[in-house]
């Protein structure tokens, strides 16, 4: 009787393993639907948990999802990687002067994007170049083959090799020091891609306002960190940063923040460690609505919808919204480096580009709507005389 109750038991228990690596198996062929997670509070929850796992795991959760980047860029960056070494190993006139179109007009996003793409080589990858050396056709299709395979690495049809290598070629006839970038995309993916629709948007808003332009014309002819903060007119005007600030709360740049949750299924913990470690983990996706959470009720005014774009809601007297309320940059200890450069970077080439497009000699089309990596149809800068 007692080598049947074992025999029942050593069944019981192989039945058991077998039922969970099934199970596992089976799950993998399912997509589960992500969590989303749209309010502030719930944003900075999953990106800065109370209970904050190690970095290695946080860094695994960011890294798992940015995947798409790799078959899409060959990337190896930390925004890609897993590994906490990559992690911690991270003139703008003439840049917008020499964008401008040779003929009468050109579309307004290629225009942004070439003088951004230009200000970040020149001025950030490679500050003794000279700016004027670097070839326009090179930065024009550089900068729409960037938009082109970013888009298409959100599609699961396979990317065309050639428009890779197309890219790597115009990118290292502008970035030629192999030595120092190996992969010079790892160093332009994540300023200039985002970086771009920044000044981009802000642009859109601000070309037709008075003060606004005359904002940021101070911050082109004084380009500091106090011109960069202060208030105009007593501070009853927003500052340069406040309106940069506006455009990352209305139009993030990224708009969606996901992470992958592994989770071990609970037979893992009383399994020997030979069989547990066979066991897929149980993957949870989940997802920060960024752009829910900034146009969210807590942004209303009393003056201002969470909906308009009105800069002039960081001068709320009652303090109750700050520029360290966004989220656009992310939350936590995998919070955007870029947070620290990026938005005085986007304030200086805003104002050159206003500086340049002075509505004498160039001006600005407006289309219909604001666009983001697209949907610019009918923007222009157009020469006037």
């Amino acid at each position: 009787m007692p080598s049947t109750i074992l025999e029942l038991y050593g069944i019981c228990i192989c039945a058991a393993i077998l039922f969970f690596f099934l199970s596992a198996r089976f799950s993998m062929g399912f997509r589960q639907r992500p969590i989303l997670h749209r309010t502030p509070a719930a944003v900075r929850s999953l990106l800065d948990p109370f209970d904050r796992p190690s970095m290695d795991t946080l860094l695994h959760s960011r890294a798992s999802p940015n995947s798409r980047l790799i078959r899409a860029f060959h990337l190896s960056n930390t925004f890609v990687s897993s590994d906490p070494t990559v992690h911690t190993n991270f003139n703008h006139d003439s840049a917008a002067e020499l964008a401008l179109p040779n003929n009468s007009t050109t579309p307004f996003n290629v225009y942004v994007g070439a003088v951004t793409l230009r200000t970040i080589i020149a001025g950030l990858l490679m500050p003794d170049a000279d700016v004027a050396s670097l070839d326009a056709n090179d930065v024009n299709i550089a900068a729409e083959l960037i938009t082109e395979l970013w888009i298409l690495s959100k599609q699961p049809t396979q990317i065309p090799e050639h428009l890779l290598q197309m890219l790597n070629h115009h990118i290292r006839r502008l970035i030629p020091d192999q030595a120092q970038y190996p992969n010079p995309l790892n160093f332009i993916i994540p300023t200039w891609e985002t970086l771009w629709r920044v000044v981009a948007v802000t642009v859109a808003h601000v070309c037709n306002d008075v003060a606004a332009r005359k904002t940021f014309r101070d911050l082109n002819g004084n380009p500091n960190l106090d011109q960069f903060l202060t208030t105009k007119q007593d501070g009853n005007s927003p500052s340069a940063n406040f309106y940069i600030c506006e455009s990352l709360r209305l139009y993030p740049p990224v708009k969606h923040i996901t992470r992958h949750i592994f989770k071990q299924p609970l037979l893992t913990r009383i399994l020997p460690i030979c069989l547990a470690r066979r066991i897929t983990p149980h993957i949870e996706t989940h997802v920060a609505d960024i752009e829910s959470a900034q146009r969210s009720d807590f942004w209303r005014t009393s003056s201002s919808s969470p909906e308009a774009f009105d800069a002039a809601r960081f001068l709320d007297p009652t303090g109750t919204r700050k520029a360290s309320d966004l989220l656009a940059f992310g939350a936590g200890p995998l919070k955007c480096s870029a947070m620290k450069w990026a938005p005085m970077a986007a304030a200086v080439i805003v104002g050159a580009i206003l500086n340049t497009i002075d509505k004498v000699k160039y001006d600005i089309v407006q289309g219909n709507g604001i666009g983001d990596r697209g949907g610019w149809d009918e923007w222009e800068v157009r020469k006037v005389t």
